[in-house]
């Protein structure tokens, strides 16, 4: 007599990149049938018709609002799965009405009053009170042994007053990471003075434009800090905007020999807050995760992976 065939696990699931795949093979793991799965979730007081549940299998749909939020909870405990695995491959929830952007953050709101930073700002309040950022482009490197080895960026930036003549970029390393041994300058300026303070986990440097930026005018710099390789897995790679920021692109490129389990793309409201959106997103076939975000308020933007 044949042994029953065992059921495959919750990793299945995991493995997949959007939420309706999980969804479906979650269902299909159970053997459970759209009606049933409606009839389980009414026991527990929340009514989904079949053709919502349907319409999310289909990725026609996603859960967004309330009701639909409780469903998917439920959902997981039906399924036998995890807390929060299929929420994980939730997008954030689409824009409704007109949206607007603007604002901005001291640098006591979105670092904290006690941040380590100020080590390499040389006592300035603000490192670029006269430079707006419109938009930033960055690209982590991640080599065969995990470690983070280059992030290069492109920004350009508008004068918002007269006499701006630099423009100072800060880098920060996580605990484990490796402070960057040099930073090369690539495009609309010349490197500076540079500061590095061990210690607080900062190195700051100037680039300077050779000229002043008058009022409105626009500048395009390109540069790329360099690391050393670390004894301790990279996990992560983030930005952080004290203004609005007309656009963002954060794309990460592992070495295709070692690439991780999974990646998020998720937003913060300040360095030391919890995150308030969080989603599972797709390691290309080059080996390459990205982020993009066409508006940006001020806060935190980044990219987290996982190894196994």
């Amino acid at each position: 007599m044949a042994a029953p065939q065992q059921r495959p696990g919750p990793e299945q699931v995991l493995s997949q990149e959007k939420f309706a795949d999980a969804l479906r093979i979650a269902i299909a793991r159970r053997d459970l049938t759209l009606d049933r799965i409606r009839a389980r979730l009414a026991d527990r007081g929340v009514e989904i018709s079949i053709a919502t549940l349907s319409y999310w299998q289909q990725g026609r749909s996603r859960p967004e609002r309330p009701n639909s939020l409780r469903a998917l909870r439920e959902l997981e405990g039906i399924l036998d799965l995890p807390p929060d695995t299929l929420f994980e491959f939730l997008e954030p929830p689409r824009p409704r009405g007109r949206r607007t952007t603007g604002g901005s953050l001291s640098m006591e709101d979105l670092y904290g009053a006690d941040s380590p930073i100020r080590s390499v700002l040389g006592g300035l309040d603000e490192p670029n009170p006269d430079v707006t950022v419109l938009t930033t482009t960055e690209v982590c490197s991640v080599d065969a042994r995990r470690s983070l080895r280059r992030v290069s960026a492109t920004q350009v930036l508008r004068g918002a007053g007269d006499g701006c003549d630099r423009f100072i970029t800060v880098h920060g390393v996580d605990e484990g990471d490796v402070m960057p041994s040099h930073l090369t300058v690539r495009g609309g300026g010349r490197l500076g003075a540079v500061k590095v303070a061990e210690d607080s986990g900062y190195a700051s440097a100037a680039i300077e434009f050779g000229r002043v930026l008058g009022r409105n005018e626009t500048a395009v710099v390109e540069y790329e800090w360099v690391m050393g390789e670390s004894d301790v897995p990279s996990r992560g790679h983030e930005r952080r905007f004290r203004t609005a920021c007309d656009g963002y692109l954060l794309r990460v490129c592992f070495d295709r020999a070692t690439l991780p389990a999974r990646c998020y793309e998720y937003r913060r409201p300040s360095v030391d807050a919890p995150a308030t959106s969080r989603r599972r997103i797709m390691i290309d076939p080059a080996g390459q995760a990205h982020t993009y975000l066409p508006k940006c308020e001020p806060g935190v933007y980044g990219i987290a992976w996982e190894w196994e």
